[in-house]
């Protein structure tokens, strides 16, 4: 287990050295913001890259604590469970960060704006979705706890509703996770993303009524 915690605390570090390398190449100012048009209305100091680290290592630090506590509780299922999410989570806000970087990096003011929009808001879908296909993968090995899985007042009442509910919010995530990087691959940015935000609604409702059924039927 030890090894885990190396590997979390190592990708967080590297999270800032690949963000200060990439600053190296970066002009001072670069495209900041764009509106759901695909039109640049921003540009902003390109430092305020460092939001990604800053933030990928406040994950780790979060999942690093909750790993800890689990620990404690001599969860070691958790424990391995929390410290995955962990790593998984620090390098996705790292890749999206990276991303970033490398289209400010690229950026012609002589090119069409929506270009780079278009591709900020594939990346993000495809991003979503490999981030649901994870964490599909992870939920159905979690003991029940009250920090991660698909918790709900029915989904806590015992194991056996537990277990059902995170079974079914595991498999339906990795499903949607799948669908997700297929809407970002073939629709539009723009498109693919408001998609993709409507079916993770839905998919919440539906993990949360499935929750709710499990329930009903233990009692």
């Amino acid at each position: 287990m030890k090894k885990l915690y190396s590997v979390l605390g190592t990708v967080t570090v590297l999270c800032f050295a690949v963000t200060g390398v990439l600053l190296l190449f970066m002009p001072d100012m670069v495209p900041a913001h764009y509106n759901f048009a695909g039109e640049l209305d921003r540009m902003g100091s390109k430092y305020e890259s460092l939001i990604f680290p800053v933030f990928a290592a406040l994950m780790g630090v979060f999942f690093f604590f909750l790993a800890k506590n689990a620990a404690k509780k001599k969860a070691s299922g958790n424990e391995k469970v929390l410290l995955w999410s962990g790593i998984g989570m620090v390098i996705f806000m790292e890749g999206m960060g990276a991303f970033f970087q490398i289209q400010a990096i690229l950026y012609d003011p002589a090119m069409a704006n929506a270009l780079s929009s278009e591709g900020i808001m594939k990346f993000s879908t495809i991003g979503i979705g490999a981030l649901l296909i994870v964490l599909g993968n992870i939920m159905p090995k979690v003991s029940r706890n009250s920090a991660f899985g698909l918790r709900t007042t029915w989904s806590m009442a015992n194991d056996q509703v537990w277990q059902k509910s995170q079974r079914f919010g595991g498999i339906s995530a990795v499903i949607l996770g799948l669908v997700t990087v297929l809407l970002g691959v073939f629709l539009s940015g723009t498109a693919g993303l408001l998609v993709t935000t409507i079916l993770l609604v839905a998919w919440s409702g539906v993990c949360v009524a499935m929750s709710y059924k499990y329930y009903k039927a233990e009692q």
